[in-house]
């Protein structure tokens, strides 16, 4: 029970305090946005979580934008849909839409339902606005946030520092002492 506390709490002191720069978290924010937006259960969102996993931004603030987002992607379900059939009615796609639902995956694609087609595009023309202000937000906070936070104890205690030194641990080698 203490871990459902822990963990995201954990998470946010490490997101600030990591030693990635602020372009891998600012990348990881912005697809981290884009998977909340997409409703899940096609293979849109799969693909977005694999890219989250694979490619190397800050995991961690992706997956909390995404869940964020996944909040706020409720709210967005009336425009979206609207977007998305806006989008399904372009006659010079029709021949397009058609080829892909014809595709061995293509039903689980997701791109005939109006609110999946109307988020990813949503998603996708917001990503780079998402970047640039994470960006620079996190290039002007996150050396003045980390050193605040890292004098505390309970920063220190939810990064492990505390745990590992009483275990004589190094933990930037990994190792004993």
């Amino acid at each position: 029970m203490l871990s459902l506390v822990v963990r995201p709490l954990r998470g946010a002191v490490w997101v600030i305090t990591a030693n990635d720069s602020s372009r891998q978290i600012a990348a990881g924010v912005a697809l981290g946005m884009m998977l909340g937006l997409v409703p899940k259960g096609n293979l849109i969102a799969l693909a977005l979580g694999v890219l989250l996993c694979a490619l190397r931004v800050n995991k961690t603030a992706g997956v909390m934008a995404a869940a964020a987002f996944s909040a706020v992607s409720v709210a967005l379900d009336t425009f979206t849909h609207r977007l998305g059939a806006h989008l399904l009615k372009v006659e010079s796609l029709q021949g397009f839409y058609a080829w892909l639902y014809d595709q061995p995956l293509g039903p689980w694609i997701g791109f005939n339902n109006t609110v999946v087609l109307g988020s990813l595009v949503l998603g996708v023309y917001l990503a780079y606005p998402c970047y640039v202000a994470a960006e620079s937000l996190l290039a002007r906070i996150q050396a003045p946030i980390a050193a605040w936070i890292k004098r505390f104890k309970l920063a220190r205690w939810l990064l492990g520092v505390d745990v590992s030194s009483r275990l004589g641990i190094n933990p930037t080698l990994g190792g004993g002492s």
